[in-house]
């Protein structure tokens, strides 16, 4: 795994954890539904990095400026 891989999956983790701080943790249905909400969300990341890949660009190719920032008038 690359390593901007392994932040986005810690950013992921971390949010999710945050979003989900006042959840009964002591119930196994909560711990089974955030680990799969978890795991979802880093299987899209994935896919989409894979897209990404597949036409040599990163994240940072598609951006777009905003208000057109950098882009010759």
């Amino acid at each position: 795994m690359k390593k901007r891989h392994l932040v986005s999956l810690v950013t992921i983790i971390k949010d999710c954890l945050h979003a989900h701080s006042r959840a009964n943790w002591d119930d196994k249905v909560v711990v089974e539904t955030v680990s799969e909400v978890i795991t979802k969300k880093f299987a899209n990341y994935m896919k989409d990095q894979e897209g990404l890949e597949s036409l040599n660009m990163s994240e940072e190719d598609c951006m777009i400026p905003p208000n057109g920032l950098g882009q010759d008038k």
